[in-house]
């Protein structure tokens, strides 16, 4: 191995506890919201508000950032994302009212929004097999932090104070921020200029595709009860049930992990698997789970099997959903994907509100949660029915081309 292709790795490495830390940071603090809000003396909805304003964070910048990155180089663009994100953490603990807490978590949100800018540098760097195997890594991020932040979290915050997390959380900034600052390769910008009547154009027609919206409106909608999951659970299972931070963490660990097992039987299945089957039978176990969740929401140990099975239905869908969403414009790939994760931020942010909303009404209680999740599997199902029959018609247009 080549000393550069040595450098290669250490920046991926620093890039990879960048993202995760990003990640955990939010999924850490979720088990002692319900602390802060009694600190704070405010109300049981900003225990999901915060979550959407995360959210909500790290949807603000991505349509600026794809343009930008080319005109002033994506390394400047990863550490001024690094250090914005390390200054807003570690501001969180000299909060001293929840709508403080509430801004600067907005503020931490946005360094999400330059995680797709080290995503395309390893593209650029890496030649595809090896571009594949640590794209595949990144992505495991967005599974283990649901699945471990809960759990560090409540191992600080049994022990010490919640602003302890935050701390941690700045640390792992603070040295992702050294090491990508030391390895992260130097490059020249693409252009010269900003095209802004060609970035508009280009834009445009990314919004007006209306393959792409509809794919993103599917998918934000498909990921709110698991982020609402993580969002509400809190409430649900610490303040409503009574339960431990065990019972607690136990629950996060059946629900997710089927993600993981779903992320695992994608990598097994052949190149040539169709995209429509996969979605198909991810739906359909997605459905059989949900309205499984929402029949049994009186028994616990019930809810959290069917859930278990929703998150398998869910991840395998997921990546394939948002792979035909993408593919559908022919637009540069980098504007594409900032407008998908825009989008996929916004709709994921409404939709909790409207959860969070319903259930201040209803009650924050775990069978409201589970009869929310009933109308809106069935909306998913149909948007994925739509989807996949406008999939197939066209596959089946392109061979009759290909045959004439």
């Amino acid at each position: 191995m080549s000393i550069k292709s040595k450098q290669l790795l250490w920046f991926f490495a620093f890039f990879l506890v960048f993202e995760l830390n990003i990640y955990l940071s939010n999924d850490m603090i979720m088990p002692a919201m319900l602390g802060i809000v009694d600190e704070f003396q405010a109300e049981k909805k900003f225990v999901p508000l915060s979550l959407s304003l995360y959210l909500l964070g790290g949807s603000s910048l991505q349509i600026f950032l794809g343009p930008l990155a080319d005109c002033i180089g994506k390394r400047k663009l990863v550490l001024t994302g690094n250090a914005l994100f390390l200054l807003a953490t570690l501001a969180v603990p000299l909060t001293a009212s929840i709508e403080q807490f509430l801004a600067v978590r907005f503020i931490q949100g946005m360094g999400c929004c330059f995680i797709f800018v080290g995503y395309a540098m390893i593209h650029e760097l890496f030649d595809d097999m090896a571009a594949v195997k640590l794209s595949s890594i990144l992505s495991s991020t967005t599974i283990l932090a649901p699945l471990a932040g809960p759990i560090l979290g409540s191992a600080i915050i049994s022990r010490l104070d919640w602003r302890y997390v935050f701390f941690l959380s700045g640390l792992l900034a603070l040295l992702s921020l050294l090491g990508l600052f030391k390895t992260m390769p130097r490059a020249a910008p693409t252009v010269t200029r900003l095209d802004l009547a060609a970035i508009m154009r280009s834009y445009a027609a990314i919004f007006s595709n209306g393959r792409f919206m509809f794919g993103m409106f599917t998918a934000g909608l498909a990921t709110v009860p698991l982020t609402a999951w993580i969002g509400f659970s809190p409430i649900f299972v610490l303040q409503e049930m009574g339960a431990s931070y065990a019972t607690y963490i136990a629950l996060q660990c059946v629900i997710l992990s089927g993600f993981v097992l779903s992320s695992i039987a994608i990598q097994r299945l052949r190149q040539d698997f169709p995209l429509v089957t996969l979605l198909r039978m991810g739906g359909l176990i997605a459905a059989a789970g949900m309205l499984g969740a929402g029949a049994g929401r009186h028994h616990v140990d019930v809810f959290a099997a069917c859930m278990f099975v929703y998150s398998i239905g869910f991840g395998l869908f997921n990546g394939a959903l948002l792979r035909s969403a993408i593919t559908a414009s022919k637009e540069s790939m980098t504007l594409t994907t900032a407008a998908m994760s825009l989008l996929y931020c916004i709709y994921l942010s409404a939709w909790l509100q409207l959860y969070n909303v319903l259930c201040q009404r209803f009650g924050y209680a775990l069978e409201t949660y589970a009869l929310l999740n009933i109308p809106v599997i069935v909306v998913i199902a149909a948007c994925l029915l739509l989807f996949t029959r406008g999939m197939a018609e066209r596959r089946e247009s392109e061979v009759r081309l290909a045959r004439h």
